[in-house]
């Protein structure tokens, strides 16, 4: 069922963020294929100690899972264009895979209380479903960004207290990090050098110091409330018939 934002959940999905960072900024990270070394370092600076709540945090959350499964599916669909059947579909798979966990990732959200705050969302960049390297590099930068969030997420649970909730978003964020780095491999199988090696971190990069941040991020890349194309999430048995039997195949559905 679509849910979208009134103006105080807007406001609230738009507050937050310590250091403001321009839409362009971001976007050329992103064309770039260097998102994850140009998005901001604020975590570290930020002092203020958070006033999310569990339910603001889950609900962005799954906002964003929602956002990961419209345009993965959107990728699915378009997997000749962006190239993904080719050489025997292994970069197919690993979409369908990815596109199948950020599902799994939603239903387990869902199931513990959380309401996406919208499912209409935008493509800045056409090119992200017609062109395997903008398409891989806005994977990137996206997860990027997805980390970072249930980084800050573990960060506020685990100060709440609540080590089963810090423990569930850990776990969700280790995959987010295993997409980034299977995006950097797409991209090096594909002749860019920039993306060697595809596993370029000892340590994942802390860019957001509240979820509500990476959320912003999100509206400043186009991906919320932009001028592109609106697309809608299709729905759980859409985005799982899109995954096929490479999604079914996903091991831990649940935590």
């Amino acid at each position: 069922m679509s849910y979208d934002m009134n103006a105080d959940e807007r406001a609230e999905l738009e507050s937050g963020l310590s250091r403001r960072v321009s839409r362009a900024r971001l976007l050329a990270a992103a064309g770039a294929g260097v998102a994850a070394l140009t998005l901001p370092q604020i975590a570290h600076g930020q002092t203020t100690p958070t006033t999310e709540s569990t339910q603001d945090i889950i609900n962005i959350a799954d906002t964003a899972e929602h956002l990961a499964v419209t345009l993965l599916t959107a990728a699915v669909n378009n997997a000749s264009q962006l190239g993904l059947s080719a050489g025997g579909g292994l970069l197919l798979a690993v979409v369908q895979a990815a596109l199948a966990e950020e599902q799994y990732h939603a239903d387990f959200l869902e199931a513990n209380g959380a309401k996406t705050l919208t499912d209409t969302f935008t493509v800045p960049d056409p090119k992200i479903l017609t062109d395997p390297t903008t398409f891989f590099t806005t994977v990137e930068a996206a997860e990027t960004i997805f980390v970072g969030a249930y980084m800050a997420a573990t960060r506020e649970f685990s100060t709440m207290g609540n080590a089963t909730l810090a423990q569930y978003t850990y776990q969700i964020g280790g995959v987010e990090a295993e997409h980034r780095f299977l995006a950097r491999a797409a991209l090096a199988l594909g002749g860019n050098a920039m993306d060697i090696p595809p596993n370029n971190k000892a340590f994942e990069t802390d860019v957001v110091y509240t979820v509500a941040d990476a959320a912003t991020m999100l509206k400043q890349l186009g991906f919320i409330g932009g001028s592109g194309t609106q697309v809608m999430y299709p729905g759980r048995a859409a985005a799982l018939q899109a995954a096929g039997s490479v999604g079914a195949a996903v091991q831990n559905q649940k935590p």
